[in-house]
């Protein structure tokens, strides 16, 4: 159409910008868009009804445009019906030219011009995602409390599809920025420029509707035995807190874990549909999960542990398709498959009924941000059944050991004993006792991340430990370059100098408790019931420093499969200034914001190592790695 700029209307009787409506003047209602003056390029579209009475107002400024019968036109004005508070009139502007005005009812408030068609416009993050490789990492991202309330349109904070649009846009920016540099970096050495890294695709998972349907029983029940005081507060505790009753009752958190299975399920095979090599190319699939999500994803993760184990229990072939049933609760199992017998303690969901279905996939990576895992398992007796496979396991050791010594006691009693000697003590020298148990998911990589002031976060660590074991403590996260804040830096040289100290303190006490141990069996040898070193006694003392160099395991964790530090718990790292009562008010909700959790995850998302080649991404920065 003609016309020039958004809003005006020229002879011919189309949109102006560039993308009227037919000269017959047809147009579909919802091309009404509203425009800010200041920036023409975000379309803000009008609903449906109010378009219809723009549309209307519009034809009679044509017939009337046609006529030369302006002044008709020129004292019109309609108030909205969905945008309370606004009207549109007709306005000329310097150029005699018909523009149409969105204003306030009152004085105050915001004038905006009227776009009838969509004309030129950009979507934000458009030229960044046009600019990425295809879509080869799929994340799914289950809600946590309180989304019902964030959904109201009187509460001002970001629902989980506006925080993921957002972390979707800061991204795809900090993606190209990163391969920007690389070029850069490339053609200062004379290398060939790097690839195009691939986009990382987020899907939010919502169940909250499940839970709080209005025309649910439970919903009208609550309604109606909600006093009508303190209505604010009583809001949190119906549409925040009302989250975690609900998930520790059986049928609830069946429903929730039937909602989400569900969603991720028709959304898996429905991506593929879309992108049908997405798997033959590569790709791969991943949870996140924030709050009481996290909870539900480890509910997801334990189902399909369940699902696969059983299935191969029963030595079937076939591959997971979801459809056999679960156990009514999921029990951990030894290495050798025998379920333990205790059944105080549970580390998976209590169902009423079988699960029909689980995950499609096996994650490549699962984060939990600010969960409250740990506190739920102890709910659930989980650290009974960690600790006695733990237990397990060490018995496992222990009686290894005592093979060793009965090998080295016979040993020694035969004249040709080195090549059988060294095999025991290079036997012994692979052996430890475990300190973390066993147990483990059927994900990749799983980070439990949460920042320090977060009321709501757990840790999990400690939950897998022996109970006598030092519990380390969380590593800091780490983004771009794997650096660390130069304050986080100092405050763990600090923490280092201190363990230090204490090290060579013990280490002294231990050097003069062998001293005197040493002194005291010296004397006792030289008293009248001294007797020759035998070959008896040189096994007993064999066997003594075979005792007695069984040494701790590390501190590794086989909760998720390919993590590359084998830690767990994660936290973020802090502010100079940070007063962590101040910080616990915001702490909870701002994980999707965090730069350190953006490139974080970038780094795990880079299968094709695009970025992390370059050295601009590294997972983890001053910490110990295990290769």
């Amino acid at each position: 159409g003609g016309g020039g700029g958004g809003g005006t209307f020229g002879k011919g009787g189309g949109g102006g910008g560039g993308g009227g409506g037919n000269g017959d003047g047809g147009i579909d209602h919802k091309a009404h868009h509203s425009v800010p003056a200041s920036a023409l390029s975000h379309l803000q579209p009008l609903s449906e009804n109010d378009a219809s009475l723009v549309e209307k107002l519009y034809q009679k400024a044509r017939n009337a445009e046609s006529l030369q019968h302006w002044e008709e036109v020129l004292t019109q004005d309609i108030p909205l019906d969905d945008d309370k508070g606004s009207r549109v009139l007709v306005m000329k502007n310097a150029n005699d030219v018909l523009i149409f005005k969105k204003k306030p009812v009152g004085w105050f408030g915001n004038n905006y011009d009227l776009q009838r068609g969509y004309g030129n416009y950009s979507v934000e993050g458009e030229a960044e995602e046009v600019l990425l490789g295809p879509v080869r990492h799929l994340v799914f991202v289950v809600h946590g409390i309180g989304e019902a309330m964030w959904n109201r349109d009187d509460i001002g904070v970001l629902t989980l599809k506006d925080e993921i649009d957002r972390t979707r846009l800061a991204i795809q920016r900090k993606q190209v920025e990163f391969w920007k540099r690389l070029c850069v970096k490339a053609r200062k050495d004379g290398k060939p420029l790097p690839k195009v890294p691939n986009r990382i695709e987020f899907l939010p998972i919502e169940w909250w509707d499940r839970v709080h349907s209005s025309s649910s029983d439970l919903t009208r029940a609550l309604k109606s035995t909600t006093l009508p005081t303190i209505p604010g507060l009583r809001s949190i505790a119906n549409d925040v807190v009302f989250d975690v009753l609900m998930y520790l009752t059986p049928d609830f958190c069946e429903t929730v874990l039937e909602c989400v299975t569900g969603q991720i399920d028709a959304l898996y095979h429905g991506f593929q549909q879309v992108h049908p090599n997405f798997v033959r190319d590569g790709g791969k699939f991943s949870l996140i999960g924030h709050s009481l999500g996290s909870v539900i994803c480890w509910d997801l993760l334990a189902v399909l542990k369940e699902h696969t184990e059983k299935t191969e229990r029963e030595g079937s072939k076939d591959k997971l398709n979801g459809n056999s049933s679960i156990g009514y609760r999921a029990y951990a199992v030894t290495k050798d498959g025998q379920k333990l017998t205790r059944n105080q303690g549970s580390w998976g969901p209590s169902l009423p009924v079988p699960m029909e279905k689980c995950l499609p996939f096996t994650p490549e990576f699962t984060l939990f941000l600010g969960s409250p895992i740990g506190m739920f398992l102890p709910l659930r007796g989980a650290n009974v059944i960690f600790e006695e496979m733990l237990d397990t396991e060490v018995k496992a050791a222990r009686s290894k050991i005592n093979e060793l010594e009965e090998k080295m006691n016979a040993s020694n009693s035969t004249t040709e004993n080195n090549s059988e000697e060294f095999e025991v003590v290079s036997t012994l020298d692979a052996l430890f006792e475990p300190i973390t148990s066993p147990f483990s998911l059927p994900s990749g990589s799983i980070y439990n991340i949460f920042h320090p002031s977060d009321p709501v976060a757990y840790r999990i660590e400690p939950l897998l430990m022996a109970k006598d074991a030092q519990v380390p403590q969380p590593q800091y996260l780490a983004g771009k370059e794997g650096n660390l804040r130069p304050h986080i830096k100092a405050k763990q040289m600090g923490e280092d100098l201190i363990r230090t100290l204490q090290k060579k303190r013990s280490s002294i006490r231990n050097l003069w408790s062998s001293v005197a141990e040493h002194a005291t069996s010296a004397l006792e040898k030289i008293g009248p019931n001294q007797k020759n070193l035998t070959g008896d006694e040189d096994a007993s003392q064999t066997s003594n420093m075979v005792s007695a160099t069984l040494k701790l395991g590390p501190t590794e964790f086989a909760l998720g499969g390919n993590s590359i530090s084998r830690r767990v718990d994660f936290q973020l790292q802090t502010g100079v200034i940070d007063n962590e009562y101040f910080s616990a008010v915001s702490a909870h909700s701002n994980y999707f914001t965090n730069q350190d959790i953006q490139e974080f995850l970038i780094g795990l998302a880079d299968t094709d190592n695009t970025l992390s080649d370059g050295g601009l991404l590294v997972d983890f920065a001053g910490q110990e790695k295990v290769e």
